[in-house]
């Protein structure tokens, strides 16, 4: 299936870009794909905090928040979009 990654913030520069299309197998997760895009340590360290999405790391799928959907284990169909994002403050 295929899926599209969209960069957000410091994201694009860390990624390489503002966004990417993977193929991932059938029955791939949000955490399948984000262990896709991770595969440097840089990478990983500023997504995961262990198993887990750093705190203030945010992935949406197809607009909602995947920690209101069921976090990494959230299922992925073809044509998802995932939009991953540092939280970014100001005012």
């Amino acid at each position: 299936m295929r899926i599209k990654v969209k960069f957000f913030a410091y994201f694009r520069e860390i990624f390489g870009g503002r966004e990417k299309d993977l193929v991932l197998p059938d029955g791939s997760t949000v955490g399948d794909l984000l262990d896709n895009v991770c595969d440097t340590a840089k990478r990983r360290s500023e997504v995961f905090n262990g198993p887990k999405l750093q705190p203030l790391v945010i992935a949406m799928k197809n607009g909602t928040s995947v920690q209101s959907l069921d976090g990494l284990k959230t299922s992925l169909e073809d044509g998802d979009v995932i939009a991953l994002f540092p939280f970014v403050g100001g005012g």
